[in-house]
């Protein structure tokens, strides 16, 4: 039996959302909500303040943004809540307050709006967040994971024990692939259904590379440790013996002066570009313009790496070939020697040599981009995405509120 979703009322708790229509904190939990509007669920959005930001109306959805420290050290989640708690442990005070301000606010919100649903955006904490709601007032819980979370509980034992506990309180559980699948098998012996992300730009179409253009890669994400710009950075110099490039790096976060003085240091001020955050417009045209998009994400300090890697579906949506690192949910996304080539983690030589082989055969980069377009219409396209969607959540609101 399949349940309309028509005129339901799904309650999205998320760490992350944007506050304007170019934002890209959480760009891809808002593209869902939009794709899914076409179900006629009516959306609400549960997400912390940032330094004092107050609730607001985006895309004719209302987003209630929760208070909970001082306006100077309400940025818990920005460049990555488990970065942040190891530079400077006094966070964890905040993410006390976090979890506990999130449950207060979230419970009278509730009360108010009566949500068929909880969609839970990173199960820990946002399960302990919604779990009082839940309880209390009867309103079943939907796990959504991404992967940090469960990476999280590897390293401490208390994140995994909640997990294992709540998980199987909730009436649907996803993965964004098959990497953090395999992960949530370890806690959680039910079914887990492989939703991917999908495009938040629309792309461009690819502009035509110019004589004696100097080849552009181009690098999009958070300049954190997971990334591993650093790699790309130490393998640059090998590529610039070979061939003249430029590299692009679009984002910005907690490690930019490290990584500028890296720049500094290897004499690559002339050749690397530091966009920081740019609009959707300045973004696919970004990815329209490159040669290759690399992403050398590794498996960091604290056990996070990628947990699917949308950039590398925005970039091949631009018929252009992938260039990464083999970790995480990266392997789902790119068919290494067909849509782009995958490389060990933590290896410039690796990274260089990949570069050089595509900057030597442009035949074969383009035509590894025009496969990897076809590949991710087929796979990550919103059409096949939103029916899992809309699959997954009508199973959770047909099954009974036990009482857990």
């Amino acid at each position: 039996m399949t349940i309309d979703l028509h005129g339901k009322r799904i309650l999205v708790i998320t760490s992350v959302y944007p506050t304007t229509p170019d934002g890209n904190h959480g760009a891809f939990i808002r593209e869902t909500v939009l794709q899914l509007g076409s179900l006629g669920i009516q959306f609400t959005i549960f997400a912390p303040a940032y330094e004092g930001s107050q609730s607001h109306n985006l895309d004719d959805i209302q987003v209630y943004r929760f208070r909970y420290f001082f306006k100077r050290f309400e940025n818990l989640v920005r460049d990555g809540a488990p970065t942040k708690l190891q530079k400077q442990p006094l966070y964890l005070l905040v993410a006390l307050f976090y979890i506990l301000f999130g449950a207060w606010q979230l419970f009278w919100l509730c009360r108010k709006e009566k949500p068929d649903l909880l969609h839970v955006n990173w199960p820990f904490p946002h399960g302990v967040i919604a779990y009082p709601a839940s309880k209390l007032l009867g309103i079943p819980m939907f796990f959504s994971f991404h992967g940090a979370e469960l990476l999280l509980a590897k390293k401490f034992s208390f994140v995994e024990s909640i997990l294992r506990w709540q998980t199987p309180k909730a009436k649907g559980v996803t993965a964004n692939s098959s990497f953090t699948q395999s992960l949530i098998q370890k806690i959680y012996d039910g079914n887990v259904t492989v939703i991917p992300y999908g495009l938040t730009i629309e792309p461009k179409v690819p502009s035509p590379p110019q004589p004696g253009e100097v080849n552009r890669l181009l690098f999009v994400g958070r300049l954190d440790e997971r990334k591993g710009l650093r790699y790309l950075l130490e393998a640059l110099p090998l590529v610039l013996s070979k061939y003249p490039v430029r590299l692009r790096i679009v984002g910005k976060g907690i490690l930019e002066d490290e990584i500028k003085e890296q720049c500094r240091e290897l004499k690559l001020d002339e050749v690397v570009d530091f966009l920081g955050f740019v609009t959707k417009e300045e973004l696919a045209n970004e990815y329209a313009s490159c040669h290759i998009f690399v992403l050398p994400a590794i498996v960091d300090s604290k056990g996070d790496t990628e947990g699917l890697g949308i950039v590398m579906i925005e970039a091949l949506a631009h018929e252009k070939p992938v260039i990464a690192s083999a970790v995480g949910g990266i392997v789902d996304v790119i068919q290494s020697g067909v849509t782009g080539i995958l490389v060990s983690e933590k290896d410039p030589q690796a990274l260089s040599q990949a570069i050089i082989e595509l900057l030597a055969d442009p035949v074969r980069a383009r035509e590894m981009g025009e496969r990897g377009l076809k590949d991710i219409q087929v796979r990550f396209g919103w059409s096949r995405l939103v029916l899992l969607w809309q699959e997954s959540f009508a199973k959770a609101l047909s099954k009974p509120l036990l009482d857990g």
